[in-house]
């Protein structure tokens, strides 16, 4: 075994041996791992409502006004519950809503299935969207805290694969159950009854933070818990760990000063950019494909939907085991700019009717997504905090985002009807470049860095 005595660093926090992650880390691995399957339940939900649009437009008679705001239900409870999950989980700590955001979704899902008008429908989305939203900030933060130093960036790659996961296997299920007929939409919305089950069993067993632990002064909870993740070390070690863990809580206000104010907006911004873009297109992207003729019929759109999705997978297993090495600033800016590259060629595409560049285009940006914004975001909303306010500003990153989601998802439709698909992509395009500057603007690069070295900033 690597003897965690010669690879901490300045935190006394186990580093991974050229070899991989110490066995004494195994514990803290799998916390991480089942955490991080919170997001396994969002992309499952975000793309099987992409494909159950698609028999449900055609059953109720939807037009695009009820469409839109349909589907900014989800990401209106997204909003608010980013901003209570992200308080409450750095006021009583991170255990507290593992199990409460699950058992909150799996409610949504079954009230999803059992609508039977518009009204019901959008309610059950809400309450799902509310239970992912507090969910985000909560998997950032047991992601950041539990990772070994110099792993982190794993950890987030690993958040984003399981998004990913999520949306192929719900695809998949959503192309099979397309057989079914009109009523497919609704088992199709029921069917995240079954992962969220799955994911109540993983996560029983997570414990509580030792860093929210040092900070909130339990030593005694602390020490238990690091003796809990980290077997192996000696005492010697655990008391050095816990002693840079602690240190004066900071209010919330702070947030609002120099420097954290730069780093809000560098955490704030960029993620927004991504769901204006990312979220607006990816829920109407198999629809877009019928409507503009390029898919013959839904299982054609929702596999070619499932196509994309793979790329932007692909993206995130090149970067995962250099997103620590490149780090994270590098790859979200050349991220943002692949995503408006690949959104301008889409443009074209579709203006001149040339199928091949919408495709050629639809790949480069859902590369950009993989290899940059898609998994950087997330992590500087944040690494780049102390750890009294981490989940807060990870849960205002996740609203602020969320709300520029929600206004696409009602504006995309309408926009598309006003403006031609074209422009609206081009609009699209200009918004992620906004996401390139303000990345570049405001540099902070957490990789390298302990948590600990990132927060004292203000010192």
């Amino acid at each position: 075994m690597a003897d965690p005595e010669n690879e901490r660093d300045t935190t006394g926090t186990a580093q991974p041996s050229k070899r991989g992650a110490m066995p004494d880390d195994r514990l803290a691995r799998q916390a991480v791992r089942a955490a991080s399957l919170g997001m396994f339940l969002d992309g499952f939900d975000l793309s099987i409502m992409a494909i159950a649009l698609l028999p449900l437009r055609a059953d109720w008679h939807l037009d695009a006004g009820a469409i839109g705001n349909l589907m900014a239900a989800a990401l209106i409870g997204s909003l608010l519950g980013g901003l209570l999950g992200g308080r409450l989980v750095d006021r009583f700590g991170r255990r507290a809503l593992l199990l409460p955001n699950v058992a909150l979704y799996a409610l949504g899902a079954l009230a999803s299935a059992a609508s039977t008008g518009l009204t019901g429908l959008w309610l059950g989305r809400f309450v799902i969207g509310l239970a992912v939203g507090m969910d985000y900030p909560l998997v950032a933060t047991v992601v950041a805290e539990y990772s070994a130093e110099g792993a982190r960036g794993r950890g987030f790659a690993g958040i984003n694969v399981a998004w990913y996961l999520g949306a192929l296997v719900s695809t998949i299920l959503g192309l099979t159950l397309l057989a079914i007929g009109p009523d497919s939409w609704r088992f199709m919305l029921g069917a995240g009854l079954l992962p969220a089950l799955v994911l109540l069993w993983l996560r029983r067993r997570i414990p509580e933070s030792p860093r929210w632990l040092a900070r909130h002064d339990l030593r005694a909870q602390a020490d238990q818990a690091m003796r809990q993740l980290r077997p192996s070390w000696s005492t010697a070690q655990i008391e050095r760990a816990l002693t840079s863990f602690g240190g004066a809580r900071r209010p919330v206000r702070v947030l609002l000063r120099t420097p954290w104010r730069t780093r809000l907006a560098l955490s704030l911004i960029p993620w927004t950019c991504l769901d204006i873009v990312g979220l607006g297109i990816g829920l109407y992207f198999p629809l877009v494909l019928r409507m503009q003729g390029l898919a013959g019929n839904n299982t054609t759109a929702s596999a070619i939907n499932a196509a994309f999705l793979l790329v932007s997978t692909f993206g995130i297993l090149f970067i995962y085991k250099r997103l620590d090495r490149w780090g994270r600033i590098p790859l979200q800016f050349a991220g943002f700019t692949l995503m408006s590259a690949g959104l301008i060629l889409f443009a074209f595409g579709i203006a001149l009717h040339e199928a091949v560049n919408v495709y050629i285009g639809s790949a480069v940006y859902s590369l950009g997504v993989g290899i940059g914004p898609g998994v950087t975001a997330m992590a500087l909303a944040v690494e780049i905090f102390p750890t009294e306010l981490r989940a807060s500003a990870g849960g205002l990153a996740t609203a602020v985002s969320r709300l520029g989601a929600a206004m696409s998802a009602v504006v995309f439709p309408r926009l598309d009807n006003a403006l031609g698909l074209a422009n609206v992509l081009i609009l699209m395009a200009g918004v992620a470049l906004a996401g390139a500057w303000v990345t570049r603007l405001y540099p902070v690069e957490p990789a390298g860095q302990s948590l600990e070295a990132l927060e004292g900033c203000d010192e």
